[in-house]
C-alpha cells in the first residue's frame, strides 16, 4: 500500500512458515512482540463473511496496539454483519487500505487463506511482515509468522494468551470484543469447542468488564429483520435424509435478493439446522457467485 505503489507481494513461496506445535507459542509471541515493538505502522485483517470472531478478535487487537501508540487499520471486506455494530470500534472498519501508508506488519485473525481477506490484500507490499494467527487445522500457513492452535475454541483465545504474553491491559472494550469472538464462535458455549478453558476465560472477560447479558442480547436478540427472512428461505429447503442422521439446506444469491440480505447473515442458519433431534451432520450450501459455492458443516 505505497507512497509509490510499492511492488505487490510474491505469494506462494516468499514467505517462511514457522512451526506452531503448542509448545512454540511463547516462542512465536516473543517474536511478534519484537516485530510489534519495531513498527509504528500496522494493518489487521478479517475475513469475508465476518463472524464474531474476527471481528473481535481484530477490534481488541486494534485497540490494545493504539493504547501503546501505534497507528492501526482494521481491514474487513464488506458487507458488515448489521448484528455486530454494537462493537466498539465498528465504526472504524474499513474496506481498503489508506493512502500514503506502508505498514511493514500486517496482522490476519481467523482467516483460513489470504483469497479469505478480500482483494485488498493484492496491497500488501512484498518488503511487509505477516502474521497468521488461526485455529483451524486447515489454514494454509500463508504467513510469515504462523501461529495455529487447534486446540482453542476460538481465535479471541490466542489473542487474549497474546495480549497477557505482552502485559498489555485487557480493558472493558477489549473484554467486550473478545467475548464476543469466544461467544459467537462456540455457539453461545453450546458447541463441542466449548471446553472448560472456554468457560474459564469467558469468566475472566466478565470479570475485566465484559457484560454477558447485554452482549447475549445484542448477538441473538436484535437481529434485524432482513435475518430472519433470509434463516426462513434457507430453512424452507432444508432436506433431512440418511434416516434423521443428515440435514441440509442452502443460501442462494436469489434469497439474499428476497431477503434484502447479506451472505453474512446466515451465520446461524447451520446451527438450526444441527439442532434437529437425533442429527449427526447438519450441511449449508452458500450460493457465493455462479461459479463459486461454499460448504458449512456442523457435525455432533
Amino acid at each position: 500500500m505505497g507512497r509509490k505503489g510499492p511492488p505487490p507481494r510474491e505469494w506462494g513461496g516468499g514467505a517462511t512458515a514457522i512451526a506452531t506445535a503448542q509448545l512454540d507459542k511463547p516462542h512465536l509471541y516473543d517474536e511478534i512482540k519484537d516485530l510489534v515493538d519495531a513498527n509504528q505502522e500496522i494493518l489487521i485483517f478479517g475475513h469475508k463473511d465476518a463472524d464474531g470472531d474476527t471481528l473481535g478478535c481484530s477490534l481488541a487487537f486494534a485497540e490494545a496496539l493504539r493504547t501503546e501508540g501505534k497507528d492501526v487499520w482494521v481491514l474487513v471486506p464488506p458487507p458488515l454483519p448489521p448484528m455486530y455494530a454494537f462493537l466498539p470500534g465498528f465504526e472504524d472498519i474499513q474496506a481498503e487500505p489508506p493512502h500514503g501508508v506502508d505498514p511493514q506488519l500486517v496482522f490476519f485473525f481467523d482467516s483460513g487463506n489470504l483469497e479469505r481477506s478480500g482483494s485488498a490484500v493484492r496491497r500488501i507490499a512484498s518488503h511487509a511482515t505477516i502474521v497468521n494467527i488461526d485455529h483451524h487445522p486447515s489454514n494454509s500457513r500463508f504467513g510469515d509468522i504462523n501461529v495455529i492452535d487447534s486446540n482453542a475454541s476460538a481465535v479471541g483465545q490466542m489473542v487474549m494468551e497474546m495480549l497477557d504474553h505482552f502485559g498489555y491491559q485487557i480493558t472493558p472494550t477489549i473484554a467486550t470484543t473478545l467475548y464476543v469472538a469466544l461467544l459467537t464462535d462456540t455457539g453461545g458455549f453450546r458447541h463441542e469447542n466449548t471446553t472448560p478453558r472456554a468457560l474459564e476465560d469467558a469468566a475472566r472477560l466478565a470479570r475485566l468488564g465484559a457484560d454477558p447479558g447485554h452482549i447475549a442480547t445484542q448477538v441473538y436478540k436484535m437481529r434485524p429483520e432482513t435475518t430472519l427472512k433470509l434463516s426462513g428461505l434457507a430453512l424452507a429447503t432444508m432436506r433431512v435424509e440418511m434416516e434423521g442422521r443428515l440435514a441440509w439446506a442452502k443460501v442462494t444469491r436469489r434469497m439474499l435478493k428476497e431477503a434484502i440480505a447479506v451472505m453474512a447473515e446466515s451465520e446461524g442458519i447451520i446451527d438450526t439446522l444441527n439442532s434437529i433431534a437425533g442429527l449427526e451432520l447438519a450441511i449449508l450450501f452458500k450460493e457465493v457467485s455462479s461459479e463459486l459455492t461454499k460448504i458449512s458443516v456442523r457435525s455432533r
